[in-house]
């Protein structure tokens, strides 16, 4: 339950397999009791218990990568080297 730790502090979502086999995608949050797990979908919340959830997958997001800027792209050509 690791990964679920870890998706909760870092408010990642997941993808959950129960041991029935369905499967959930959503935001995790602990609530009261420690046995249980609420995920919020788009189809509403839903409580887990621990013992119902058979594997864990955190959705990373990837943050757009930042082109670099003209200026930065014409110093690096600009460059010489000494041989």
């Amino acid at each position: 339950m690791h990964e679920l730790k870890m998706a909760v502090t870092l408010e990642q979502e997941v993808v959950i397999i129960l041991n029935s086999g369905d499967t959930m995608k959503g935001l995790p949050k602990w609530g009261a009791d420690p046995k249980k797990v609420q995920l919020r979908t788009v189809e509403g919340s839903f409580w887990f218990l621990l013992e119902e959830i058979a594997h864990v997958t955190r959705i990373i997001p990837i943050e757009k990568i930042e082109k670099p800027s003209q200026k930065k792209i014409q110093a690096k050509r600009d460059r010489t080297y000494r041989v």
